[in-house]
């Protein structure tokens, strides 16, 4: 008995132990080859991502990590979600939306310390000495080493990033970007989406002083908006709905202004006091206020929001508070050579449907449409006083916000469209998505915009290490009569 009950028992035990041996063998070969595929694709998600999509890519409006935006199409309805199901709104109260808090900021220096020790942990470790460097990755991703979206690697932004130095060069190059954020700007500059036709820079141009390219700002850049009267739209049954006048006739002057960038190192900037003083505020797209008022303040006056926030299900365009208060302007790229009838029926999100909405909604508030002329004629200052060819993709919201500002007030104070002391990689002051490129620049020709910033402004390199403040005049406050300031090019 002993003999059959060995033979009838235990043998097949021993069957299912090899078996569970071998399952759990390649189940955890099958862990570790996907965490391997992960962290190769994450370290490429961003230039694959900015190439294939262009225009909608993540640096162009703000990143979501937590849910893909529905976006509506033409004239098609938006669909009813209800309100209280929404992420970030306290049941009972649908307008009260709840910010998402982003991680601490530190001081650059604090910074260093915490990646030097990061990067000696790391060198020491024990999947370091045992593995490649991909599949190090991997295993540190699988066991929660890093999260999405946060930059790694000796030769990556992460460090690069450091070497920006107290206050941001004018002279700034793409051939100073780590090779991640070269490749997305090959990849926009082969793609050439809005068919710019302007030749490149060569041998590089006379470089103007601040009064100079300020003077050439106010010559040849024309701030204007969308009017009634403008064809198409004078032909169509909604004309009325757009402003009778441009925004530079109906709004302001303003002695003071401040632009508010959405940059993470807003965070702990404890500005807000200094930003509400101001005669008019100007903030961008979906930036709050309610929970951060101690570095951002609490007024606004302007709000700029590009086409993709205002068609995006996430941000809640028709139905959000934040948006129901203040001036709105609004823009959407066009083709470099297009005209308004042209634009009219190949705009990037629908822009004109979701005003009409709007409008029907708020009929009583302030909403003006940027004249896509005007993002073009930026772009060319921009790539005018530039030795290398720039993006052929339209400037930031930032630089745009920043020169209609300049058309409204006598004073413009910019905070930390460069980057203070507090630089991080924390992309937005409310959100906790880490790329570098929401600094550096990846869609819009960011990088560059900032040496034109640098060259134009009036206020100290002490004014932008310690508050990220820049000071630029309004184009009232220019005089331009006086020598060949705007002259050139």
């Amino acid at each position: 008995m002993d003999v059959g009950s060995y033979s009838v028992f235990s043998l097949p035990l021993w069957r299912m132990r090899r078996r569970a041996r071998r399952g759990a063998f390649c189940m955890g070969f099958f862990c570790v080859s996907m965490a391997l595929l992960y962290a190769l694709c994450a370290e490429n998600s961003v230039p694959v991502t900015d190439a294939i999509f262009g225009v909608k890519a993540r640096t162009r409006a703000q990143p979501r990590t937590h849910s893909v935006a529905k976006v509506l199409r033409g004239g098609s309805k938006p669909m009813y979600v209800d309100p209280q199901k929404l992420p970030g709104v306290v049941p009972g109260d649908p307008k009260r939306p709840i910010p998402v808090l982003s991680v601490l900021n530190h001081t650059h220096e604090e910074e260093a310390v915490t990646k030097q020790r990061a990067k000696d942990h790391v060198t020491s470790g024990f999947f370091t000495r045992l593995f490649p460097r991909p599949l190090t990755r991997a295993l540190e991703t699988l066991f929660g080493g890093r999260r999405r979206g946060e930059l790694t690697g000796k030769s990556g932004d992460a460090e690069f990033f450091g070497l920006l130095g107290q206050v941001w060069d004018d002279d700034m190059s793409s051939s100073k970007l780590s090779s991640r954020l070269k490749k997305v700007v090959q990849n926009y500059q082969a793609m050439n989406r809005y068919g710019v036709d302007v030749p490149g820079r060569g041998g590089g141009p006379l470089k103007l002083t601040g009064p100079q390219l300020l003077c050439q700002l106010k010559e040849r850049v024309e701030v204007s908006t969308l009017t009634q009267d403008l064809q198409p739209f004078a032909s169509l049954p909604w004309s009325s709905q757009l402003p009778a006048r441009n925004i530079t006739s109906e709004i302001g002057p303003y002695k003071t202004c401040a632009v508010v960038s959405s940059a993470g190192s807003m965070k702990n900037s404890r500005l807000g006091k200094e930003i509400d003083s101001h005669d008019a505020v100007l903030r961008f797209n979906a930036a709050p206020t309610v929970g951060f008022e101690n570095d951002v303040g609490s007024k606004t006056t302007l709000r700029l929001i590009n086409s993709q926030v205002m068609a995006s299900e996430d941000h809640r365009f028709l139905s959000s508070s934040l948006y129901s208060s203040g001036i709105l302007v609004a823009w959407d790229p066009a083709p470099f050579s297009a005209d308004l009838h042209q634009w009219f029926n190949r705009t990037d999100y629908p822009i004109f449907a979701q005003f009409q909405r709007y409008r029907r909604l708020h009929p009583l508030q302030p909403f003006y449409i940027v004249h896509p002329r005007f993002e073009w004629q930026l772009w060319q200052r921009i790539q005018a006083n530039m030795a290398e060819q720039i993006q052929k993709n339209p400037p930031s919201s930032g630089l745009l916000g920043t020169v209609l500002m300049m058309s409204l007030c006598e004073v413009v104070h910019v905070y930390e469209f460069l980057p203070s002391k507090r630089k991080t990689e924390l992309c937005h002051y409310y959100q906790k998505f880490h790329d570098a490129a929401c600094t550096l620049g990846a869609y819009h020709p960011l990088l560059y915009e900032k040496n034109l910033v640098k060259r134009m402004n009036q206020g100290s390199d002490k004014d932008i290490y310690l508050s990220g403040r820049v000071t630029l005049p309004g184009f009232s406050a220019l005089n331009c009569t006086q020598g060949p300031q705007g002259a050139h090019h």
